[in-house]
């Protein structure tokens, strides 16, 4: 069955976006029909959705909030205690953070240069933190206002196949090193048992100290 990107968005919880750099990427299969794709249902990731995707501004109060906020402090405090009671709270976090940003993949010769950049707040496998060693990929946030400039500089092209450089694009960096949650909800949208244990730890790290 074919669905429109909006709706493999929806079903794998990301931007719009995410999609097309998925079919960029070869990930997903999907045929071209005018000017809109049609995605293969079938060729989604089977990995299911555990929630809804918060909206930005709640992704990233839980993410970068360490202590109990004004605004909503009941929700947030709920959420904290889900994590803490989750038998599988990387995949949680991962699914409530999705739309913190939009998640791009590309390649370029070399990765450690993305990383030096000071418009790059390095996280996920490129975060000591991690503990994952990662050489060959560079992986960190960037600001949307600074893609198009980090790409020219560094010769960033789509991955076709598998990427060496991993942009999380968002509207105002994080802190620098990232909060835990943060480094945690990028680790776990790697989803190999590595990443997914890590994300666990850090997740469990925050939520006692909570």
């Amino acid at each position: 069955m074919e669905v429109s990107v909006r709706e493999a968005a929806d079903a794998l919880g990301v931007s719009d976006r995410r999609v097309r750099q998925l079919i960029e990427a070869g990930r997903i299969r999907a045929r071209r029909v005018g000017s809109q794709w049609l995605v293969d249902g079938a060729s989604l990731p089977m990995a299911p959705r555990r929630s809804r995707p918060l909206s930005p501004t709640e992704a990233w109060l839980l993410l970068a909030t360490e202590e109990t906020p004004r605004g909503r402090p009941g929700r947030w405090r709920e959420r904290r205690d889900r994590l803490r009671s989750d038998p599988s709270p990387a995949s949680l976090l991962a699914s409530w953070a999705a739309a913190r940003g939009d998640r791009l993949l590309f390649t370029t010769r070399e990765p450690a240069g993305v990383l030096a950049d000071p418009a790059v707040v390095r996280s996920g496998v490129s975060d000591p933190r991690s503990r994952l060693g990662a050489v060959d990929l560079a992986e960190g946030y960037v600001r949307s206002d600074d893609l198009d400039a980090v790409r020219r500089r560094h010769l960033l092209r789509p991955a076709v196949g598998r990427p060496d450089v991993i942009l999380h694009v968002v509207a105002a960096l994080p802190a620098d090193p990232v909060p835990p949650l943060v480094l945690a909800a990028d680790l776990a949208e790697h989803e190999g048992p590595r990443e997914l244990a890590r994300a666990g730890e850090l997740i469990a790290q925050v939520v006692r100290a909570a």
